[in-house]
């Protein structure tokens, strides 16, 4: 669930700069007026990117909760993965619901564009 650095509302947020501070300047009023229509796009997916990485957090935290204090001596996903494999949390319903919250994290990441 740990996504790479920089992440993409980084990126975003850097080539809107780049945009605004450096080449809106230098533009005719036609171009001014498309080019602000891009730095608003992009305004707007960047903060569809940081609301996604705190709904990635928040079951980062729910994943460290289901582990309990088991995942200090292995990572949460790996214990978790353990447990799930020997059935040890097959009638747990909040590891149900956990791993429904992620696909859809997931399912949603993939499809952002597709709405």
């Amino acid at each position: 669930m740990i996504r790479d650095e920089p992440q993409g509302a980084d990126l975003l947020s850097e080539a809107r700069r780049v945009l605004a501070d450096h080449v809106l300047p230098n533009l005719s009023s036609d171009m001014r007026y498309q080019t602000l229509m891009v730095v608003r796009a992009i305004s707007l997916v960047e903060s569809q990117l940081r609301a996604s990485s705190d709904t990635e957090s928040g079951l980062r935290d729910k994943l460290a909760m289901i582990a309990g204090d088991q995942a200090t001596e292995r990572e949460p996903v790996q214990l978790l993965s353990e447990q799930i494999r020997t059935g040890a949390r097959d009638a747990s319903a909040e590891v149900f619901c956990f791993l429904k919250q992620v696909a859809a994290f997931k399912i949603d990441e993939t499809n952002s564009g597709k709405k």
